[in-house]
């Protein structure tokens, strides 16, 4: 699999599920944003706009109408907190896209350093990982939407008792401005919201994979310039060890911008997703201790398994960093002419400068921050609690 420098080869499952929810271009428009990608965005905006205000509206409904009866908001506000985590996720990596698409094309070229080791095989497994990934979301919301369908007798039952008026068998509470009793508007509006979902719960997750993709890529070179940097010295003669170090030296620096740039994609929107996720943890918790159990389970793994991903992919990205500086140091930089060992020594100290993934400016993405934002979310539930 060769490319060039306007091809984009790697990330093709994950790039064809974002073009499922309108977050991607199609494949003529990927290296740069053009007004058909634009209305893509603007379409995005206008399906689900309608769905979101609904949503926001039941929450305000809810906590300013309804008295003296014991009604939970806790599935409201973890619904609001979610969309705005999904469309400031959304609208930064939609804006962030040229950018992508400019290293998913650097990552997609082997001119200069030649295809690493293991590419083809890792790919591929990437690519069934990416499909298998969209498949469980697809389905887990399809299950989530037919388990809150199910429950609607339920829930006319409780309006009978209570007298509210609220809409059953809908995956999440919203308000409408009309009844929802003629059974032609009532299905209408459930397909409605079913496509709503299917395109507000996904772009999230699709984008922390899409994070942890490029970064196994970019994992994928740092191992190739492991196993270059271990040749340099391979051969005593100095013009043959010259020009391999130097290849090293550009191809560390390379990376050390890739990695810069992977940073740049998705620091923001990594910052946002971190922070609600606790929020939206704690409040399926409380769901959890309010005995929906089966609902609140199934969020709380969508929701978590996406956390990990984000982390873990910070986590493994800092330790192949570290892997540079030793095998540096376990090369036979030792037995180098003199004139190497000072561009050795250089290439060494420039490789403890750690590669990382942050999440805005207050911290990187590592298994530290997802033992934090469990904690946070731990404590805002016992806040819920009091």
């Amino acid at each position: 699999m060769s490319a060039t420098g306007t091809t984009i080869t790697i990330c093709r499952s994950t790039r064809r599920n974002l073009r499922y929810i309108l977050l991607w271009p199609s494949v003529s428009e990927e290296p740069k944003s053009t007004s058909a990608f634009n209305i893509r965005i603007v379409v995005y905006v206008l399906i689900t706009a309608a769905f979101s205000v609904c949503v926001a509206m039941h929450l305000i409904v809810t906590t300013t109408s309804i008295k003296n009866v014991d009604v939970s908001v806790v599935d409201d506000f973890s619904g609001v907190t979610s969309l705005v985590c999904v469309y400031y996720v959304a609208f930064t990596f939609t804006k962030n896209q040229p950018k992508v698409a400019r290293l998913l094309m650097e990552m997609s070229n082997f001119e200069k350093f030649g295809k690493p080791p293991n590419f083809d095989q890792e790919d591929e497994t990437l690519n069934f990982v990416s499909t298998l990934f969209f498949a469980y979301l697809c389905f887990s919301v399809f299950i989530y939407q037919l388990i809150k369908f199910r429950r609607k007798e339920e829930c006319e039952e409780k309006n009978r008792n209570d007298d509210l008026n609220e809409n059953c068998g809908f995956v999440t509470p919203i308000w409408t401005p009309f009844s929802t009793k003629n059974h032609v508007v009532y299905y209408l509006l459930q397909a409605y919201v079913v496509v709503c979902v299917q395109l507000l719960l996904k772009p999230s997750a699709l984008v922390t994979f899409t994070g942890f993709e490029l970064t196994t890529h970019l994992i994928l070179r740092i191992k190739q310039l492991n196993q270059m940097i271990h040749k340099i010295f391979v051969n005593t003669n100095y013009e043959i060890a010259r020009r391999r170090l130097n290849n090293c030296l550009v191809y560390h620096a390379d990376l050390i911008r890739m990695a810069k740039a992977l940073d740049e994609c998705f620091s923001s929107s990594m910052f946002m997703f971190t922070c609600i996720t606790a929020i939206v943890i704690a409040c399926i918790e409380k769901q959890f201790i309010e005995g929906d159990h089966f609902c609140a389970v199934v969020q709380f793994c969508g929701w978590t398994i996406i956390l990990v991903l984000a982390c873990w992919s910070g986590q493994i990205l800092m330790d192949a960093s570290e892997s540079i500086s030793v095998s540096i140091w376990f090369s036979k930089w030792y037995e180098a002419d003199t004139r190497l060992q000072k561009d050795i020594l250089l290439m060494l100290k420039k490789s403890q400068e750690q590669f990382a993934l942050t999440a805005g400016p207050f911290s990187s993405l590592s298994f530290q921050l997802l033992v934090s934002a469990l904690k946070m979310s731990y404590s805002l539930l016992c806040l819920l609690n009091y």
